[in-house]
């Protein structure tokens, strides 16, 4: 169910999918959670019109949300979905939260890179680029796939905002597995990064692996990814000086401005006549501040 999912005032996030079918092993959503399953494309489409009615951009978000519709009949696609909100509600903006990798289809970049009501973000979890790693998370791809998947992302949509999630310190990941994921992160066009350090879950296979990281190496590597990540945002940011973006406005103006997001995710201050929140607007970059634009 997703009611009361829009408590945010200015983008509510609508959860269209729960559960999970994978089996990461360092994972416990799917003992918890149980398996995929979807809420029918008429209640998304119901929902969607009534809170466009309200606000301008909608996130969609779901435990697995790239599995949207795979197991209603007819095994329905994100992007047949995609398709039928924007013909048949008045959503300004959409924003697809996290997707897995391999669920990032040619078709559905292709529908994000061509309608801008779509906003340019992907996130996608990367969580390591050892394939030895991986091998042990129980994750379905290889770092050249994932690779390939990013790449194509910004081929195809050279302004989007592209980010992952890297976990560091997993049972048994050495050195040569962590400079393999930095390596990997540094080549990668990533604006952003959500990195994790491991800690085991309870009845999930990977508490039992032998191996552990010790807590300082682990600390370390997630300062140097932090710190790639940071620069690779700044770079990003200093990209749209002197250009234009349309933002949502999140809230009520204060002393400082108008605080808003960019459609490519860049947090923004917009000085000048106070905006009211819940609206999208077309700002023009005049400056930095830390990690919003002016």
């Amino acid at each position: 169910p997703a009611e009361g999912s829009a408590q945010d005032r200015t983008r509510p996030n609508l959860k269209i999918q729960d559960g999970c079918n994978s089996r990461c092993s360092f994972c416990v959503i799917p003992s918890v959670r149980g398996r995929s399953r979807s809420a029918p494309a008429e209640r998304v489409v119901e929902q969607v019109a009534a809170l466009a009615a309200r606000y301008r951009e909608i996130v969609l978000s779901g435990i697995n949300l790239g599995q949207w519709g795979r197991d209603l009949p007819g095994r329905l696609r994100l992007a047949g979905l995609l398709r039928r909100l924007l013909a048949e509600t008045a959503v300004e903006r959409l924003r697809l939260s996290s997707v897995e990798p391999m669920d990032w289809s040619d078709e559905l970049l292709e529908l994000a890179a061509s309608e801008p009501r779509i906003a340019r973000h992907v996130h996608a979890p990367l969580q390591s680029g050892s394939p030895r790693i991986l091998r042990r998370m129980r994750r379905r791809y290889r770092p050249e796939q994932y690779a390939e998947r990013i790449s194509r992302a910004r081929r195809l949509m050279p302004e989007a905002a592209i980010g992952a999630d890297v976990m560091v310190g997993f049972p048994g990941e050495s050195e040569t597995d962590f400079e393999l994921t930095r390596q990997l992160v540094a080549a990668l066009p990533f604006t952003y990064l959500h990195v994790f350090t491991y800690s085991a879950r309870p009845s999930t296979e990977a508490a039992a692996l032998p191996d552990a990281v010790p807590a300082p190496v682990k600390r370390e590597r997630n300062r140097i990814l932090r710190e790639l990540a940071a620069e690779k945002g700044a770079a990003f940011r200093r990209r749209f000086l002197g250009r234009q973006l349309s933002v949502v406005t999140l809230e009520q103006p204060g002393a400082e401005g108008t605080l808003a997001l960019s459609d490519n995710y860049l947090k923004v201050i917009i000085g000048g006549e106070p905006v009211r929140a819940n609206r999208i607007v077309d700002v023009e970059v005049s400056g930095l501040d830390g990690e919003r634009l002016q």
